[in-house]
């Protein structure tokens, strides 16, 4: 067992733990909220599956594919991509999309902005890192399938080299809302 399934398992045996130890813990009187009482329960069937959505499972999806389609696109090394006539045009596409959004951001009655105008608590930023993410996963995609690589094989490359890192984030998700639950006030 290596270190990665070593985490996992231990992530996996601390979600399991989670609800008895918050239980023991109130019978205790230590100031948290129990997973096993009525409330508790009602918590954690309504809410079990907003891990599966969670930031961090979105963030470990797409650093997978970003991993699986900048291998195999065939960007790296950047020395040969640069002499590539379309990895340039790509470029210059990506770069017209990019500056558009963002004069669109900067706009004064742009709809990305916030309700206060400015950019604080905005669409845009809290959009910001995925959009950036997925355009440039659709540049590395246009360009290996220029290269006649299949999209299906760039974009889970990643996944299947690392079976194991949605599991874990899911499961990290679930600790982690589970933490939240048992430490909010009473």
């Amino acid at each position: 067992m290596n270190n990665r399934e070593r985490a996992f398992v231990f992530c996996m045996v601390l979600a399991a733990v989670l609800p008895f130890l918050s239980w023991v813990l109130s019978a205790l009187g230590v100031p948290c909220r129990s997973i096993i009482d009525d409330e508790g329960l009602r918590w954690l069937f309504r809410h079990v599956s907003d891990c599966l959505h969670s930031r961090l499972v979105m963030f470990a999806l797409c650093c997978l594919m970003m991993q699986g389609v900048i291998k195999e696109s065939g960007i790296l090394p950047l020395g040969r991509a640069f002499r590539d006539p379309s990895f340039l045009r790509y470029t210059a596409i990506y770069a017209v999309v990019f500056l558009t959004i963002l004069f669109a951001a900067i706009a004064p009655e742009s709809p990305l902005l916030s309700i206060t105008g400015g950019l604080a608590g905005s669409p845009l930023l809290d959009g910001l890192l995925f959009l950036g993410w997925f355009s440039f996963i659709v540049f590395c995609l246009c360009y290996g399938h220029n290269k006649r690589e299949p999209w299906p094989q760039m974009l889970t490359h990643g996944i299947r080299n690392h079976p194991l890192a949605i599991p874990f984030a899911i499961v990290l998700s679930f600790c982690w809302q589970c933490l939240q639950y048992m430490m909010a006030p009473l």
